[in-house]
C-alpha cells in the first residue's frame, strides 16, 4: 500500500479529483431538475389520452354550471359553442359539451358582469338575497366537483391549468365566506326587529363567473379541443 501511494503522480491525482468533483457537482442539478422534468413530460406524453379526458371533465362541469345560470341576455347568449376533442385524432374523437355563451367573443366577459349586476338591481332586497343564496349553493357544488377532479387527477393536468382551477376554487370559497355577512342579522329579521339593508357579494359573484368564462376559453385554446359556433335560436 505504501508503495502504491509513493508511485502516484500528485498532479494527475489532483487533476482527477478536480474533474470528478466538477462532474459530480454538475450532476446534482441534472438529477434534481432535469431528470424529474423529462420523466414527468414523458409520462404525460404517454398519458395524453387520459389527460384529455380529465380536462374534458372540467370543461363539462363548467358548461353545466354556466348553462344553468338564471341570467340571460340576447348579446351574452347570442352564440352557442359545440365542443369536441380534435378531429385530427378521429380514433378518439368525441363530443364534450355545449355552452350557450361564446367565450371567444370579447364582449362576453364584461357583459356577464353587467347582466348579473343589472339582474340583481331589478329585484327587491329579499329576492336578491334568496337568488344569491341559491347561486352560492350552486357555486359550492361546482367548486367541490372541480376540487375532486384536481385532487384525484392532478398528475394528469398541467401545472398552469391546475393553478388556474385552484385559484377559481379559492375565489369561490372566499365568496362563500363573505356571503355569511348577509346572515348576521337573520335572527333580528325573523323577530321583526330589523329589515335586510342590502345584499353583500353580488359583484364578487359576478367576477367569479367572469373568471370561469376565462378559464373555459383557455381550456378550449388547447390543441386537443375544437369547437363550432352556432347561433342560438
Amino acid at each position: 500500500m505504501k508503495e502504491f501511494f509513493s508511485n502516484i503522480d500528485s498532479s494527475d491525482f489532483l487533476l482527477n479529483v478536480l474533474v470528478s468533483s466538477f462532474f459530480f457537482l454538475l450532476s446534482i442539478p441534472v438529477s434534481i431538475k432535469l431528470i424529474p422534468y423529462f420523466t414527468i413530460k414523458e409520462l404525460r406524453k404517454k398519458n395524453k389520452k387520459y389527460i384529455v379526458r380529465k380536462i374534458s371533465s372540467v370543461i363539462q362541469e363548467i358548461c353545466e354550471y354556466l348553462n344553468s345560470l338564471p341570467f340571460k341576455d340576447n348579446v351574452l347568449n347570442h352564440d352557442q359553442l359545440v365542443i369536441s376533442t380534435t378531429k385530427k385524432d378521429m380514433k378518439n374523437h368525441r363530443f364534450v359539451g355545449l355552452i350557450n355563451i361564446n367565450v371567444f367573443n370579447p364582449v362576453s366577459f364584461p357583459k356577464i358582469v353587467v347582466v348579473i349586476c343589472e339582474h340583481f338591481k331589478s329585484l327587491d332586497i329579499e329576492s336578491s338575497f334568496q337568488l344569491l343564496k341559491t347561486e352560492r349553493q350552486r357555486l359550492g357544488v361546482f367548486r367541490l366537483k372541480l376540487e375532486s377532479i384536481i385532487d384525484v387527477h392532478s398528475l394528469h393536468i398541467d401545472d398552469k391549468t391546475l393553478s388556474e382551477i385552484s385559484d377559481i376554487c379559492l375565489d369561490i370559497r372566499s365568496f362563500e365566506i363573505k356571503f355569511e355577512y348577509n346572515n348576521t342579522i337573520d335572527d333580528l329579521i325573523e323577530n321583526g326587529k330589523a329589515v335586510r339593508p342590502g345584499v353583500f357579494g353580488v359583484m364578487d359573484f359576478a367576477k367569479i363567473n367572469k373568471r370561469i368564462l376565462d378559464l373555459l376559453k383557455k381550456l378550449l385554446n388547447d390543441k386537443c379541443f375544437e369547437y363550432e359556433i352556432n347561433k342560438n335560436q
